[in-house]
């Protein structure tokens, strides 16, 4: 049976760049490339050992027989050099059994027909005696070493060859213009080499094995086989034939595998009656990697331009809202500055004073939302830079609750703290606009009439500010997307922009603090602001003064 083991794509590479292609190896593959031409290579095949038995028998008869001719004139002991000259040459051919035989059989030849006595294995002459052992063991040893010689031959070749193969694919497959292309010259060159089809199926975007073979294939996969395929991806392992996994199959499934992840599965069906050595599933395995390295190269380099798009698209995106929002502000700030001007004028029409309301009311919300849009420029540009400065924590609260202006009217404000809470150091703005926009929050999620709470305390070198409301509360599924830019709940009121609470949490973070948002158990939600700060009394800070 086969290993099913997958080599390691690492050292597979580490092979290819260990073994140096020869420069005649070098020149056979320039001179075969071309667009979409694979040179034919011919896999050096190993004798079968029957064969090559039948060789050594046939070589050592016919040195024997010149041997008999010639040792009338030549004398016995110069026989023993031709039998030692047949063991360098069938050395040079055949594999180490078959040498080691033809030196043992040429020493046992040799005294049983040509030294005296002859035809039998007793030597009488001391020296004769001498000479046989010597005869034997350098025939022995002289097989062993042609042998070693020959195999080291037959290894280097085959590296060659594996090596120039491997360079041929990786020239027509990884250098051409296109993915087709190379895929369709990586087919082409296995098919010319093993004398095979093949076929490649490729990971979808959603990383799962297309179905469908690519068009360069040159083998149709059945749904049996498609369905072997698609095991050898998931285990990425091989499968099918010559496999231990299914080896009923027709074809044999090797899994693409590149660094990170498998690319796909080449499959590849032998000609009726053939199989692969295992110099040649080497080869297949090695071709099998370097194909899914190449697949991966092209997709990081796919992944790369869609990062560059995104991020040139975010880049207009933000300069896009900057200016709008810029270009906006001046003209608002007339409607508004009208619009009080209007009201001051107006005076006891009451209709005309609603209507004025309403405008001044949009107005406001109109101005909300751009400085959302600025603000939400200015975190992700990262020039949020908090000017730290000593404020009371009281006087924060309500001017973040005047900052948010009308959207409270409906609501009772509670505001719960101890007064003596000491004086804290930060961007008493920046934490004005945060409180503003979950008041508003709270505001949109809850019913006219109830209840708002802000709660503040100081826990150690912590600011902990909470807005707690009435409302529906939060669903589990917005909780983990509730601070992401743009993010609005399924079941949102129409209107808003999704900034706000992402506002919150960018702002926060800029104090080097962070925002938690979660249920209370008696209905509706809470926001907790926990931010690092400095402390200080207010009596201290008087005495300072």
């Amino acid at each position: 049976m086969v290993d099913n083991t997958r080599p390691d794509p690492d050292t597979l590479l580490a092979v290819l760049r260990r073994d140096e292609l020869p420069s005649h190896a070098r020149s056979q593959v320039f001179s075969g490339m071309g667009p979409g031409v694979a040179k034919t290579y011919t896999m050096l095949r190993v004798v079968s050992p029957i064969h090559e038995f039948f060789l050594a028998g046939v070589s050592i008869a016919l040195v024997t027989g010149a041997s008999w001719l010639l040792a009338p004139f030549t004398g016995y002991q110069a026989i023993a050099l031709l039998y030692l000259l047949l063991v360098v040459a069938v050395g040079l051919k055949l594999s180490r059994g078959p040498v080691l035989t033809v030196a043992a059989s040429s020493a046992i030849l040799w005294n049983f027909l040509f030294v005296p006595p002859r035809f039998t294995f007793y030597i009488h002459n001391f020296h004769d005696a001498v000479m046989f052992v010597t005869f034997f063991v350098v025939a022995i040893a002289m097989g062993h070493l042609t042998s070693r010689l020959r195999l080291s031959e037959v290894a280097e070749r085959r590296r060659e060859r594996r090596t120039a193969a491997l360079y041929e694919l990786a020239h027509q497959a990884a250098f051409a213009t296109d993915l087709d292309t190379g895929l369709r010259a990586a087919v082409s060159l296995i098919t010319s080499i093993f004398g095979a089809q093949a076929a490649l199926l490729l990971r979808q975007k959603d990383h799962t094995l297309s179905n469908v073979t690519h068009p360069a294939s040159s083998l149709t996969l059945s749904e049996k086989e498609k369905s072997v395929a698609a095991l050898a991806f998931g285990r990425r392992m091989p499968a099918g034939k010559f496999t231990d996994t299914l080896p009923d199959s027709e074809a044999l499934h090797l899994p693409l595998q590149a660094r990170t992840a498998v690319m796909g599965v080449l499959a590849i069906r032998p000609s009726a009656g053939k199989s692969f050595d295992l110099t040649e599933r080497e080869l297949l395995e090695a071709f099998a990697v370097l194909i899914g390295l190449i697949l991966e190269k092209e997709h990081i380099i796919e992944a790369f331009k869609h990062a560059e798009i995104l991020e040139a698209s975010e880049r207009l995106h933000r300069a896009l809202f900057d200016s709008v929002s810029h270009e906006l502000k001046t003209p608002l700030s007339a409607v508004q500055t009208g619009l009080d001007a209007l009201a001051r004028q107006v005076g006891g029409e009451e209709k005309k004073r609603v209507t004025l309301r309403e405008i001044q009311s949009a107005v406001r919300r109109l101005r909300r939302v751009i400085d959302n849009l600025l603000n939400m420029t200015r975190i992700e540009t990262g020039v949020v830079e908090p000017k730290l400065d000593w404020c009371d924590v009281g006087e924060l609260i309500r001017a973040a609750i005047e900052l948010a202006g009308d959207a409270l009217h409906e609501h009772h404000i509670i505001i719960e703290g101890d007064e003596a809470l000491p004086m804290v150091k930060l961007d008493q703005p920046l934490l004005e606009q945060c409180l503003s926009n979950l008041l508003i929050n709270a505001a949109n999620w809850s019913n006219p009439g109830t209840k708002i709470t802000v709660r503040a305390d100081v826990d150690g070198n912590e600011l902990l500010l909470t807005v707690l409301d009435e409302g529906k509360g939060l669903n589990e599924s917005d909780l983990a997307h509730i601070f992401e830019k743009f993010y609005r709940a399924s079941d949102a009121r129409p209107g808003g922009t999704g900034l706000g609470l992402s506002i919150v949490e960018g702002f926060v973070r800029a104090h080097g603090g962070f925002v938690h948002a979660a249920n209370r158990k008696t209905g509706g939600a809470e926001f907790t602001l926990t931010i690092p700060v400095e402390t200080i009394r207010a009596e201290t800070m008087e005495g300072l003064s």
